[in-house]
């Protein structure tokens, strides 16, 4: 029989792999890296690591052995030599029917809900189930949530004030910052009630601190009560660092929702939590209702009520990038060979500095980075021991930071800078600014569609297309409109990337005034992975840039 696990520690025990610090996004999804996570299979014939294709290069610069991999999930790509020798299967159900053989399928407890509903329609499955933890009850109070969410937001509308006011082309950005806006606790109310739930669990780390205000304790979870719109947060029995009133003691989560719901029809992230902590939610009577993308949604419609901690975000993201790049070029031009460890290290020096010199009174953390040479392989990751010297063609820096008060997640970036080094991807360079600027970020505006926004980009794009081949950035051999249609040309921003609203064909959400987010061409090519992306915010009188100098 097939059995699949997600046991990270079994994962880098057996293969040396750390997911959240050696794959992309599983460091870029803090609401969901559990759906993008690698996952260890054991068949009769030996056991594999199943891995999103996105991650192929990351998986085997971490030293997994290729032969000991089996990817899903296609990667985009204009290059189709790039992944020629190496299959993916469609998706991860695909695969599963492939490896199974038409037998049944053993699921851990520790397997992402999703991936339980995405195979239980096409394999036959035997799911563990969790050993259940105690929990206490504690009930928060609502006005004390919004109250310190609004202390923290009046240091960070006075600290962007400061940083911006001589920006020009940042001038009269200052005056949409807000520290009483607040509408966490309104829109969840509109969520709950639009999907008709009875209750809605918050267990992902975006979630449960932007509804709690306080860091998540180890295997803790909130829970919204509908009807009643109490807040209570379910931690294990001698968890620390828990606010609020104790008002029950319960043998398990499931029987706690059990207990205090007014009804069966509970909210789960399905790409956040378990199939475990699913089956003991069932078992107690709910009936589950997967509500991860809403939940990414409610976070990205509220994201300007905390504009001024993006805009230092952005800011501190443009300073380290360029000055880490800068000096990249710096030392190549000098004849010197360094990593691309090297150029992280200058880069979160860089973020360092720019705390210290602004005098920052909160706190500025890496959130994820993508730094590779082009060299070492076209596919995004972290970066690695991997020399930069005179052979180098092209290195990418694509990273965002996190603003942080008292371990809770206010705000993020997400930007992208590229120092190429060849005739060829120096003048795309140059030109894909032209197109997140005028082509992408000149679109936005209250009223457009996310999904238009990428037909005009591609329309905007069509004239250059016949340069990019001359100077050997595009083949002939891909439809370049079909394949780029497959991914985004940016996303909204809701304390981390967004994947519920992104700029891409079948996305209908209708930007406005306060939309924030960011524009994005990444180009992967021949000898060159060339990234070019700003962050933009949508004001009342006109659309800024927050990530240009």
């Amino acid at each position: 029989m097939l059995s699949l696990t997600a046991d990270a520690s079994q994962v880098e025990a057996t293969y040396g792999l750390n997911a959240r610090k050696s794959l992309l996004f599983s460091a870029i999804r803090l609401d969901s890296y559990p759906f993008v996570a690698p996952l260890i299979a054991q068949t009769d014939k030996g056991q594999y690591l199943l891995v999103r294709q996105q991650e192929q290069g990351n998986a085997l610069s971490a030293g997994v052995p290729k032969d000991q991999i089996k990817f899903y999930a296609p990667w985009v790509t204009i290059d189709p030599r790039i992944v020629a020798d190496t299959p993916a299967s469609a998706s991860l159900t695909s695969l599963v029917q492939e490896l199974s053989g038409g037998a049944a399928v053993s699921l851990a407890a520790d397997v992402v809900y999703s991936h339980y509903r995405a195979l239980s329609g096409s394999v036959e499955l035997v799911v563990a189930d969790q050993d259940p933890t105690a929990v206490t009850a504690y009930e928060l109070d609502l006005e004390e949530v919004v109250a310190r969410f609004a202390g923290w937001r009046e240091t960070g509308v006075r600290t962007a004030r400061r940083l911006i006011e001589n920006v020009e082309h940042l001038s009269g950005l200052a005056e949409e910052f807000t520290a009483g806006a607040d509408s966490r606790f309104s829109a969840l109310k509109t969520l709950v009630g639009d999907r008709s739930l009875d209750a809605l669990l918050l267990a992902a780390p975006p979630n449960f601190t932007e509804a709690t205000g306080f860091a998540q304790p180890d295997g803790a979870v909130a829970l919204w009560l509908a009807g009643s719109d109490k807040l209570i947060v379910l931690a294990p029995e001698g968890a620390s660092g828990v606010s609020g009133a104790a008002i029950g003691r319960f043998p398990s989560i499931g029987a706690a929702v059990r207990a205090l719901a007014g009804g069966v029809r509970t909210g789960v992230e399905d790409e956040w939590i378990s199939v475990g902590l699913a089956r003991e939610l069932e078992r107690e009577g709910a009936e589950l209702v997967p509500v991860s993308a809403e939940l990414g949604h409610w976070r990205d419609i509220r994201d300007h009520e905390d504009l001024a901690f993006q805009v230092v975000a952005a800011r501190a993201s443009v300073f380290a990038i360029e000055e880490a790049l800068a000096w990249a070029e710096e030392g190549l031009d000098a004849g010197r060979s360094f990593t691309e460890l090297d150029i992280n290290a200058v880069y979160l020096k860089k973020i360092a500095e720019f705390r210290t010199v602004n005098e920052i009174p909160f706190g500025i953390e890496p959130y994820f980075t993508n730094l590779h040479s082009s060299n070492r392989m076209l596919f995004p990751g972290p970066p690695v021991d991997y020399p930069i010297n005179d052979e180098t063609t092209c290195i990418q820096l694509d990273a965002g930071v996190r603003i942080v008060f008292d371990g809770v997640n206010v705000a993020t970036s997400d930007m992208a800078r590229s120092l190429p080094r060849t005739a060829a991807a120096k003048e795309a360079y140059t030109f894909f600014f032209d197109v997140v600027r005028e082509g992408i970020i000149g679109q936005l505006k209250p009223g457009v569609v996310c999904e238009d926004v990428h037909e005009g980009t591609l329309r905007y794009l069509a004239p250059h297309l016949d340069r990019m081949v001359q100077i050997g950035m595009l083949g002939t051999d891909v439809d370049f409109n079909t394949e780029y249609r497959k991914r985004n040309v940016g996303h909204l921003m809701g304390k981390q990337e967004s994947f519920a609203n992104e700029l891409r064909p079948g996305y209908k959400h209708v930007l406005g005034v306060g939309s924030y987010g960011a524009a994005e061409i990444p180009w992967r090519y021949e000898n060159a992975a060339i990234g070019t992306e700003d962050l933009w915010y949508i004001g009342r009188d006109r659309t800024y840039i927050l990530s240009k100098r």
